[in-house]
């Protein structure tokens, strides 16, 4: 038989282990997907564009986008009128700007409030930086603000250089983003707030994280998959299915634990997929260094077969929506085709299950089982939903699995 190795395998589109898109598996039910993560404002990357409305007291001609300011460094205050930490930072900030007026700095105090009120308030509290306006609030969405006074100090050349508190700011830490340097200053403790929503946060997470660590035996499976990965209590044949495209149970091995699990967390730079799944590849190569070869087995199987409709306790699906849910030891079926329910089947079953039963459509059921007895589904199958389930073995195509050096 032909082998081949996990790193010659061309990539190939991850699959969710049960069929519903955009879904999260767990112990084999569905739940609703979360969001993808929130972009985060970095040190060292691009700078999103200004998008703000208007200046209140810059003049005519102030350029209001960063290619305006190439060969500027440009400091961005995001700041409130009615912000007591914000008020108390603007006697520096008012400071630094005028002392750095001859400088090729710009600094910008930026806020989302209505233009009457902050011209009442600049009226009787001048500003040395220039006050601009951004009612729609696009660049907090850009630069992901958690929350104020946050100073974003940005380079020449279109690069953050900083993200402090704007009392944190010296003239020589300017001086710095000036020159192409990055700035010894302090990073705004908003990166920290543990308290800022999780769709806004401007946080302090990893520019680019692998984390595997083992997980208990009892751990059920979840798995994420977007521009990041997440997995909890994976196998390795759970990690080797989302890598290769191919069901967890068509794996066997001699000398691995196929059934070890795992919690993994994989988030690359830039929310990159396709990168989350070269380290998702790069992860299972290092922690197996697996060579596979195809080769034909007599497996356990279990065929699911159906019997006259009055003994069994499933229903059409009708017009409902579908989605399989559930937990541990409970599912609970909507309109689920038997294709749907075999795929959920062989995870929880760990074995090929061969649908003969000659239904099509979608049916509704639910079923509950003890998950720590490996006959109980079988057996909620046959009690509950009334299907015939039967136990055989059956030459089935696997995948080897060696440990290669």
């Amino acid at each position: 038989m032909p082998r081949f190795r996990l790193n010659a395998i061309r990539p190939l589109r991850t699959r969710f282990l049960a069929p519903v898109a955009g879904a999260l598996v767990v112990g084999g039910a569905l739940v609703a997907a979360r969001p993808a993560r929130a972009g985060v404002t970095w040190v060292g990357e691009k700078a999103p564009e200004l998008s703000f409305e208007k200046y209140l007291n810059a003049p005519a001609g102030t350029p209001v986008d960063l290619a305006g300011f190439r060969g500027r460094a440009v400091v961005i205050e995001f700041f409130s009128i009615n912000c007591p930490k914000c008020q108390a930072a603007m006697p520096h900030y008012n400071e630094l700007a005028r002392s750095m007026r001859d400088r090729p700095v710009t600094f910008i105090s930026l806020t989302n409030e209505p233009e009457a009120d902050v011209r009442a308030f600049l009226a009787s509290t001048p500003m040395s930086a220039f006050v601009a306006l951004d009612p729609d609030w696009s660049m907090w969405r850009d630069y992901f603000v958690a929350g104020i006074p946050l100073a974003v100090v940005i380079n020449p050349k279109g690069v953050i250089a900083a993200l402090t508190h704007p009392e944190s700011l010296t003239p020589a830490a300017i001086e710095d983003a000036i020159a192409g340097r990055t700035p010894a200053l302090r990073r705004s403790a908003l990166l920290d707030d543990t308290s800022a929503p999780a769709d806004r946060a401007n946080k302090a997470l990893p520019f680019m994280l692998v984390d595997v660590k083992p997980a208990p035996a009892d751990s059920p499976y979840v798995l994420w998959k977007a521009d990041e990965i997440r997995a909890q209590g994976a196998t390795l044949a759970d990690l080797l299915g989302v890598v290769l495209n191919i069901e967890p149970h068509l794996f066997v091995s001699d000398d691995l634990l196929l059934d070890a699990r795992y919690d993994v967390a994989i988030s690359p730079p830039d929310n990159d997929p396709a990168m989350a799944d070269a380290l998702l590849r790069a992860v299972v190569e290092q922690m197996a260094h697996p060579r596979l070869r195809k080769e034909m087995r007599s497996m356990p199987v279990y065929v699911l077969g159906s019997r006259p409709v009055d003994a069994m306790s499933i229903k059409p699906g009708g017009d409902e929506t579908p989605s399989l849910r559930g937990g541990r030891g409970k599912v609970v079926a909507t309109n689920v085709t038997i294709a749907q329910l075999v795929a959920n089947l062989q995870r929880e079953l760990h074995a090929t299950v061969i649908d003969e039963t000659g239904l099509s459509g979608g049916y509704s059921f639910s079923l509950e089982w003890d998950p720590d007895d490996p006959g109980a589904l079988a057996q909620a199958l046959r009690r509950q939903a009334g299907f015939e389930v039967r136990l055989e073995r059956r030459p089935i195509e696997v995948y080897v699995v060696k440990r290669g050096e």
